[in-house]
């Protein structure tokens, strides 16, 4: 198993920073639909579903896998995060400052450009790459799990590129084949950058907290050679002018692949622990299945494989870690508090397991009704509401664990 190397982790108010406004940016994903009512499940091309997306691609999962990245690469990999507190800082600033206009353009609020929102994103993940790639690149730590996560965030810069020439075309800048270039984006973005940084670090995390089996790493690096290759060789066909001849079943095959094994090594595990985030995952993985069947099934039904997919199943795997990394955190933040010597409460003391399933609970129910608003038995300003509801738990959880670190610390110090 991974020796985790707490001494090396970062302030905790750096990536409790990305963690927590994932959670403000769902809340104002789940506002969006609640104001968008039927325009935002009526097509993906329509700039209310769109703005929607981008709230949870980039600003949800964008959020809490960066904060993630940058506690996890020197606590589990080893590897240095360059910038410290002052490069943090600006990233943070640039991934929501993009994000947010980007949505405002793309939802046609004040007639922004989504170009700049397009530009301020890609000098983003530009940054990220400088902070951690050269770290990445010297640990000597696990190589299959460093190169992993060094593809995801290439690909993360490669979907930012198609992204920007998206918002290009957009803007009436240039003439570009739109449509093509949109499931490119989509592609790189979800299954090269989001997908991949699941995949690489699950085999720390899952066996850690979980207790599930890791993948073999011989059929893990098959998985992940043959991501990238496909993704190359559609960018590649792409930009001559063609098209990945079976694309659409190769991107379920990929997708499904990874859930089934995530599910596959859960019940080989002889004994789940953590049960709160095993059930995240389980339900976030049913949910990926789910996704593949429809795309397989039926190539039509966009917006229910994209609900399945980026509102509740890539979500709901995020949620359930970065709750517990809150924990983690703020039990690091306890002990430099207080120094050594120091009893202080345990992680699952400070987000305890009863916090997380309301978490859990209030995401299924958000989940179940985001499907009964796409098959149009319930209006979609509930399935908003509830996606709000849901989201808002998990920010109370988190404001509640930093509040129990300040208030231990507090009597700490009045007990001296």
């Amino acid at each position: 198993m991974t020796k985790l190397v707490v001494q090396q982790a970062p302030e905790p108010a750096i990536p409790q920073r990305f963690l927590l406004t994932a959670s403000i940016w769902g809340v104002l994903a789940g506002g969006l639909l609640v104001c968008g009512g039927d325009m935002v499940l009526a097509s993906r091309w329509a700039g209310a579903s769109v703005a929607v997306v981008h709230a949870f691609t980039l600003g949800f999962l964008g959020n809490a896998m960066v904060g993630s990245l940058l506690q996890f690469l020197p606590v589990a990999v080893q590897a240095r995060v360059r910038g410290g507190r002052r490069a943090a800082a600006w990233l943070y600033g640039l991934l929501n400052a993009g994000a947010l206009l980007l949505v405002l353009a793309l939802h046609g609020a004040l007639w922004l450009s989504p170009m700049l929102g397009g530009g301020v994103l890609l000098v983003a993940f530009m940054l990220l790459l400088v902070m951690v790639l050269p770290g990445l690149w010297q640990a000597a730590t696990q190589r299959l799990l460093r190169w992993g996560i060094g593809s995801a965030l290439l690909a993360a810069l490669v979907t930012a590129l198609l992204g920007f020439a998206l918002a290009v075309g957009l803007s009436g800048k240039a003439t570009l084949a739109l449509p093509a270039l949109t499931d490119l984006h989509a592609s790189w973005g979800v299954l090269g950058w989001v997908l991949g940084l699941l995949a690489a670090v699950s085999r720390v995390v899952a066996p850690m907290f979980q207790g599930a089996l890791s993948a073999p790493a011989r059929l893990q690096g098959v998985w992940q050679a043959l991501l990238y290759g496909v993704l190359l060789l559609a960018l590649l066909l792409g930009l001559a002018g063609g098209a990945l001849p079976g694309g659409r079943m190769v991107v379920a095959g990929l997708g499904l692949a990874f859930a089934l094994g995530g599910l596959l090594l859960q019940s080989r595990a002889a004994k789940l622990r953590n049960v709160p985030l095993t059930w995240f995952w389980r339900c976030g993985l049913l949910a990926l299945v789910a996704s593949a069947g429809v795309l397989v099934a039926d190539a039509d039904q966009v917006v229910l494989v994209g609900a399945l997919a980026l509102v509740l199943g890539l979500p709901w795997l995020v949620t359930g870690m970065q709750l517990e990394i809150t924990g983690f955190l703020a039990w690091i933040d306890l002990q430099r508090r207080c120094g050594r010597g120091v009893r202080v409460p345990g992680v699952q003391s400070l987000v305890p397991e009863r916090d997380k399933y309301m978490v859990l609970s209030l995401q299924l129910l958000a989940g179940l009704t985001l499907i009964m608003a796409i098959f149009r038995q319930i209006p979609v300003n509930s399935a908003g509401l509830a996606l709000l509801l849901a989201h808002a738990a998990g920010v109370a959880t988190q404001c509640a664990a930093r509040w129990r670190v300040r208030r231990f610390a507090a009597e700490f110090e009045a007990g001296k």
